[in-house]
């Protein structure tokens, strides 16, 4: 850290009658002790005391210092905040596949919308009676003997609707490229 008292002892008359204060060795040593006790690398903590010393000449160059101990260690706390935001922008954090969102990606809720939107028009497309066969058995929930009994319909009759229903939506989803690990 001789840098700076090598810089002060080269200093003109003219920069020496603005009243520049130069930190003496008790400073020094708590400068040091203060910076030492929060940054980890002895190369920084070299540049956090050096570059006080650099801000705390330019202010005393613009104006007069009261204490110029308190703004010493103004100055290096400043300079502290900066540096450990520095290192904290350039570290990475893995993040532990416990903490992973539970709820779907994009990619996956997009590709669900798709294929929503495939049955959907697969469904339009579909016979009336066999459309109402597959929509009362697979959202109204209802067994295939209570269509029967409703539509007056044999139980072989509903359970073929059934399955012509889901051979139309499959061959809509592949038409279209959507597969089932897709989302669909």
């Amino acid at each position: 850290m001789a840098g700076w008292r090598d810089n002060a002892a080269t200093l003109t008359p003219v920069e020496s009658s603005i009243g520049l204060e130069m930190p003496d060795a008790a400073l020094e040593r708590a400068l040091r002790a203060f910076v030492a006790g929060r940054v980890r690398q002895p190369a920084d903590r070299d540049d956090v005391v050096q570059e006080t010393y650099a801000r705390l000449f330019g202010y005393q160059a613009m104006r007069r210092v009261g204490d110029v101990k308190a703004l010493c260690f103004a100055i290096a706390r400043n300079l502290l905040l900066d540096h450990h935001r520095a290192a904290r922008r350039g570290e990475t954090v893995e993040l532990d596949e416990a903490v992973a969102c539970p709820l779907p990606s994009t990619e996956r809720i997009v590709a669900f919308r798709r294929a929503v939107a495939v049955l959907a028009g697969a469904l339009e497309r579909m016979p009336p009676l066999r459309r109402e066969i597959f929509l009362r058995k697979r959202v109204d929930g209802l067994t295939t003997a209570e269509i029967a009994d409703a539509l007056e319909m044999s139980l072989a009759a509903v359970e073929k609707h059934v399955v012509r229903a889901f051979a139309d939506l499959r061959a809509a989803l592949a038409r279209r490229g959507v597969t089932l690990a897709d989302g669909a």
